[in-house]
């Protein structure tokens, strides 16, 4: 029934229908092999044709890596006094703006008691100190070193009471905000836990530019610096991304070994796309190296029973499409190496070859029903 709804109808032994598929366009099989498909029919299944040209194939070192947040992208936000942290319901993945509320931290119910009452009261008095002494030296009645000691309590009491106000003030406690706009990466305390000065309460990245670590096999050190590009493919939307494309560069490779037989090897790319800090990928090292050839979409390969295949259009008939057989080369991702079965000149389905697949798979008989 799937290929029915695709194919548009199945055949049947009305003959009347079977005019009327064909009159409409539908697409069928001749005898001899060759699915034929209307051009109307290839617009609406989104079948795309392209000439097959011989080219530099550059060789790929396929491994792993992990996309990761760029270098200055990332914030931490820290506890900005002792006391209890209290988060508004942030979790990993939420938005937050320049100067958003992360955290508010809370010490009244400490035995310390509140520290923003404590600064406040400390401030107030070295603010009254340091003027009434301004006043006495002015009269010749303290001396000058008094003086300066009594500014410098002043300005350190002042520091730190402005501090803990900068977070914004509230009366559950001193607030904790965010320096940059972003998302939440990783929140490091839960609710309810003591926090000291200094403490990571969260994570917060920008996400304007990412990082791929790619992990080259110790085996393929001769090869790195032949490396120029690279194409990676996720695993939470099985699409393939060009470095190149998305105005990635290469940063940086290691000089030795993790230990694990793999040597790191970055690259910074626009994150133009929604990828997932922290997730695992496939990684396709482009290098400089090349090989002659032809080579097709990894999309216009289709397999039928362990047999690799590709649809060439008929030359003489633009309705039909010949099912040919092919052996394939490495891959970089995105395309792959085709070492026999096509030659240049022919032009071979690059999009929708799944559906040429489907439009040559014979349509069950319908109305064959047998009632006793």
């Amino acid at each position: 029934m799937a290929v029915c709804a695709i194919l548009g109808g199945c055949q049947t032994h009305n003959h009347n229908e079977s005019r009327h598929d064909e009159e409409a366009g539908e697409s069928h099989h001749h005898h001899d092999g060759v699915i034929e498909i209307s051009p109307e029919r290839q617009e609406i299944l989104g079948i795309v044709t392209d000439t097959v040209r011989v080219g530099d194939f550059h060789e790929v070192i396929h491994t792993s890596g992990r996309v990761l947040s760029a270098t200055g992208d990332e914030m931490t936000v820290i506890a900005t006094s002792d006391g209890i942290a209290l988060l508004p319901g942030l979790s990993e993945g939420s938005a937050v703006a320049k100067g958003g509320r992360i955290a508010t931290i809370s010490s009244r119910n400490l035995a310390s008691g509140d520290i923003l009452s404590k600064a406040r009261i400390t401030y107030e008095t070295a603010k009254k100190e340091y003027e009434r002494d301004l006043q006495l030296f002015e009269d010749n009645i303290v001396s000058e070193s008094h003086l300066d000691k009594s500014k410098l309590e002043y300005e350190h009491a002042k520091a730190e009471y402005d501090a803990l106000v900068s977070g914004g003030v509230t009366q559950g406690g001193v607030g904790v905000t965010s320096p940059i706009s972003g998302f939440i990466k990783s929140v490091h305390v839960n609710s309810g836990d003591y926090v000291q000065t200094g403490t990571p309460i969260a994570t917060v990245s920008q996400n304007r530019r990412l990082r791929l670590k790619a992990d080259l096999p110790e085996r393929h050190f001769g090869r790195i610096g032949d490396i120029r590009d690279a194409v990676f493919t996720t695993s939470y939307d099985g699409a393939a991304y060009r470095l190149s494309e998305l105005g990635g560069r290469l940063v940086s490779y290691g000089r030795t070994s993790d230990g694990d037989y793999f040597i790191p090897v970055t690259f910074e790319f626009d994150n133009k796309g929604g990828f997932i800090p922290g997730s695992y990928v496939d990684v396709f090292l482009k290098t400089s190296r090349a090989t002659t050839g032809i080579f097709v979409p990894l999309e216009a390969i289709v397999e039928d029973q362990g047999i690799r295949q590709v649809f060439v259009r008929d030359p003489d008939d633009d309705d039909a499409f010949i099912r040919r057989e092919v052996s394939l080369g490495e891959s970089d991702g995105m395309e792959v190496l085709v070492t026999k079965g096509l030659a240049e000149g022919e032009e071979v389905v690059v999009k929708g070859a799944v559906h040429v697949k489907l439009a040559g798979v014979s349509a069950v008989p319908a109305g064959h029903t047998h009632n006793h």
